[in-house]
């Protein structure tokens, strides 16, 4: 006989810090995957995390974070990093944490969900910029006010919003992070030489 479908229900305390998954059917590693996700969501959002849709670089012990929408190419853009720009290494490239410290800075940090990419460190650096992108045939990039760098952050930011002291907590630290991080948007083809204009203006920013 076929195996039976999978059903799995993931039960919480109401503070988040306790979960407890029911599964019907054949166990799968998605399911308990998927599990241990939502728990760090919802355990870390009162503590300053948001894990991003994003893929993020470290260049001379700094991170940098692509965000976009699906097929805009993030992990293209980090790959053009890797090859052209020296000192770059690819710290996550689907599901990076970031994370406002309790000394007010903000940190990026590697996560066990990488998306296809094999890529899982226990690693983390300090957040030079974080920057949206766009396919184009020119390369321009500028830098985005607070409350467009809000916008892109939270919609780029894995969340359950029905839950208002969640939201609350997610919404709080996006916040924070926009009025700590410089954001740009890149409008980006596909070559080094928009690795090359973007790795330009945010040395420049941290410089000045």
């Amino acid at each position: 006989m076929p195996d039976r479908p999978v059903s799995a229900e993931l039960c919480c305390d109401k503070d988040f810090r306790r979960g407890e998954l029911f599964v019907s059917g054949v166990a799968d590693a998605f399911s308990v995957n998927q599990a241990v996700k939502l728990m760090f969501l919802f355990s870390t959002a009162f503590l300053g995390a948001l894990e991003t849709h994003a893929s993020a670089i470290v260049n001379e012990g700094i991170g940098y974070l692509f965000l976009g929408f699906s097929g805009t190419g993030k992990s293209t853009h980090s790959r053009l990093w890797l090859e052209s720009i020296p000192g770059s290494e690819l710290l996550n490239d689907d599901s990076p944490i970031l994370r406002l410290m309790p000394d007010g800075t903000i940190r990026v940090f590697g996560s066990p969900w990488s998306g296809k990419t094999p890529c899982y460190k226990q690693e983390n650096a300090p957040v030079g910029a974080i920057i949206w992108l766009k396919q184009a045939t020119v390369n321009s990039i500028c830098p985005l006010s607070s409350v467009d760098a809000y916008a892109t952050l939270l919609n780029s930011t894995a969340s359950f919003r029905p839950v208002t002291s969640l939201a609350d907590g997610w919404h709080r630290t996006c916040e924070q992070i926009c009025t700590r991080v410089p954001f740009y948007a890149l409008d980006c083809t596909p070559d080094s030489s928009a690795a090359d204009l973007c790795c330009r203006t945010v040395h420049t920013q941290l410089n000045s």
